[in-house]
């Protein structure tokens, strides 16, 4: 068990009123603040003590995509996109395709990435991937990522954190110097089950910093 650092809380001992006019008033208002204090107590103590991450409702989202998605231009920047929704607690999705992800909340986010490529021809190709937030590349996002080989299967993974204010969205850019490469989905085929062309986990961080940052 981690080490506790907010230690658990007591309800306050209520003075017990004496004799005179007030008393059933008094009486009455002590049952109401001990009933208060009780439950203000149980509830910051299931937080603070052992796993108490479990009663926080963080928003929370997972997208995934069953198409292949392909680009028409080379060095040409696309979108990925996420039809799906399999999680979408505060953070939704839009666009046509689904491509913009837009928290409920102001945060910072975590996003895991993860795409699924295969090589339609021998050549070594070349594809980058990016982030662009509400219409703006961030600078420093980019990745780049070799795919070699006719029919070779290639997956690739990018995680990062990003500030967000509510009402901004994200999308995920890609360009490829090479047609013959596919975001590739795989239909169900025993003993697996299918796997998704895109990929996509957001997780809530942290409360934005008071200075933002620059990338």
């Amino acid at each position: 068990m981690a080490q506790r650092l907010v230690q658990k809380v007591q309800s306050p001992a209520l003075p017990i009123p004496t004799g005179g006019p007030l008393k059933p008033y008094l009486d009455a208002l002590n049952n109401i603040l001990r009933l208060f204090f009780n439950l203000l107590s149980s509830a910051v103590n299931s937080v603070v003590g052992e796993y108490g991450g479990r009663f926080i409702e963080a928003p929370n989202a997972k997208f995934f995509s069953t198409v292949d998605q392909t680009a028409s231009v080379i060095n040409t920047a696309y979108a990925l996109q996420f039809e799906n929704t399999y999680l979408g607690e505060a953070i939704s999705i839009a666009g046509t395709p689904k491509t913009q992800i837009t928290p409920l909340y102001s945060g910072v986010y975590n996003f895991e990435l993860s795409v699924e490529l295969t090589s339609g021809s021998a050549s070594s190709k070349e594809l980058s991937f990016w982030v662009r937030r509400s219409g703006v590349d961030i600078a420093n996002t980019a990745r780049l990522h070799v795919v070699a080989g006719s029919g070779g299967v290639d997956n690739f993974e990018y995680s990062f954190t990003l500030d967000l204010t509510a009402g901004q969205y994200v999308e995920l850019m890609w360009a490829t110097d090479d047609l013959n490469i596919t975001i590739d989905y795989q239909a169900a085929a025993s003993p697996r089950p299918a796997v998704p062309s895109t990929l996509l986990t957001v997780v809530f961080v942290s409360a934005v910093p008071e200075t933002l940052p620059t990338p």
